[in-house]
């Protein structure tokens, strides 16, 4: 019999914080992937500390990541969420699994590194921000469950105001510029010694890079913790995207976000003949919980996206 296998875990930070990682199997095998295309050469990595308020009616509830923002030789850019301590755990979770699979055997699922580390919960945030690659776009790779997504936009030329107000931010005499930008307003702190008009996410376009920039309800901040010059390829996952636009994609999360369970009854409805689609549902301190129970967690959370008009 064919074995597909759906692992939940919830974030240790609250229960209402959405799936951070999920891992789904046919016959114990996961599916191949092509080698990533190579599209740059970062010469300085920016690593940002990102909080984020995932329910705008819980904002006493926020998620961390690491983030990276790669600047190419080439004027383009790739900023996405750190996931190496998390990938390694997924990784063991997957030689567990594909072993439990191989002997017949129910598989054990680690905790999560929040968990593991004792630090609060990330957003489980998978999406990755391509500037100016092509040249003059900006492209956007997404996943949701089992589905890849992409779509790509022009540009954006956000309208800054730049200030006189002044910080310093490691040990950099930053400037205040503010901006409002798709339903948010937002306060941003640039080096004008670093002269590089980049910085994380979408924004850019000030002349220095951007070190901290936040909305003024603090339901996203992105704060510099690190620069390192050390040359990394840039890559693209070549996989086989869903091509969509920024709204009907921001629709698919949303739907996802409200019941995420649809999602599980979907996929279990799409299963291979003979399958048998089990899932497991585990919260930070190792118990377990049923499908209806997690359902009724999960209700009436507030979907708060970091672009508000779609």
């Amino acid at each position: 019999m064919k074995r597909v296998l759906i692992t939940f875990l919830i974030m240790p930070c609250a229960w209402s914080f959405a799936f951070a990682q999920m891992t789904y199997m046919r016959g114990g095998n996961m599916a191949a992937q092509r080698a990533p295309k190579i599209i740059d050469t970062a010469i300085l990595q920016v690593v940002y500390r990102a909080y984020s308020v995932i329910d705008s009616l819980a904002p006493d509830r926020v998620a961390q990541d690491d983030m990276i923002l790669q600047i190419g030789k080439n004027r383009s850019s790739k900023f996405f969420t750190d996931t190496r301590v998390r990938d390694s755990i997924m990784q063991a979770n997957v030689s567990r699994m594909q072993a439990a699979a191989a002997s017949g055997s129910a598989p054990v699922f680690v905790q999560s590194q929040s968990v593991m580390q004792g630090g609060p919960a990330g957003s489980g945030n998978q999406s990755i921000v391509f500037k100016n690659w092509p040249a003059g776009s900006v492209t956007v790779t997404d996943r949701v469950m089992m589905d890849s997504y992409v779509y790509t936009e022009p540009a954006n030329e956000i309208r800054w105001e730049i200030l006189p107000d002044t910080d310093v931010i490691l040990s950099y005499t930053c400037q205040k510029a503010v901006t409002t930008f798709r339903g948010r307003v937002y306060e941003a702190w640039f080096a004008p010694d670093i002269p590089i008009n980049e910085g994380p996410w979408k924004f850019g376009g000030l002349p220095g890079l951007i070190l901290k920039v936040s909305d003024t309800r603090q339901h996203y901040v992105f704060e510099c913790i690190a620069l390192e010059q050390t040359p990394t390829q840039m890559e693209y996952a070549d996989l086989d995207y869903l091509k969509t636009n920024r709204r009907d994609l921001a629709r698919v999360k949303r739907k996802f976000h409200e019941d995420p369970m649809a999602a599980v009854e979907s996929m279990r409805a799409s299963a291979p003949t003979g399958a048998n689609v089990r899932m497991t549902v585990r919260s930070s301190d190792g118990s377990s919980m049923d499908e209806n129970e997690m359902r009724n967690r999960l209700r009436n959370r507030a979907y708060n996206p970091i672009e508000l008009d779609y």
